[in-house]
């Protein structure tokens, strides 16, 4: 049987906590090549983060935190020219 402590400890994947630090050494699959082929970027939640799954003008994959550092705000809908993001 697990204790209570235990079980958080192992359950807890967020920012910051031991097995979200763990779980961020390795690569986990979020989207399809298909699904960014109508729309260049994907709003996704992994991890407990939520993110913006984008392709650049050169076919490229990048991965950037939901919050624009610039509005201080959501990115409501980012556009990708070449390889950097603007709101």
């Amino acid at each position: 049987m697990m204790t209570p402590e235990d079980n958080e400890l192992l359950t807890r994947v967020g920012p910051g906590t031991k097995m979200g630090e763990l779980l961020r050494r390795y690569w986990h699959p979020i989207a399809a090549s298909d699904e960014m082929t109508p729309r260049p970027t994907k709003a996704v939640r992994i991890l407990g983060e939520s993110l913006v799954l984008f392709r650049d003008a050169l076919g490229n994959f990048g991965l950037i935190g939901d919050r624009c550092p610039q509005l201080a705000g959501s990115r409501p809908s980012p556009t990708t020219p070449l390889c950097r993001t603007t709101c």
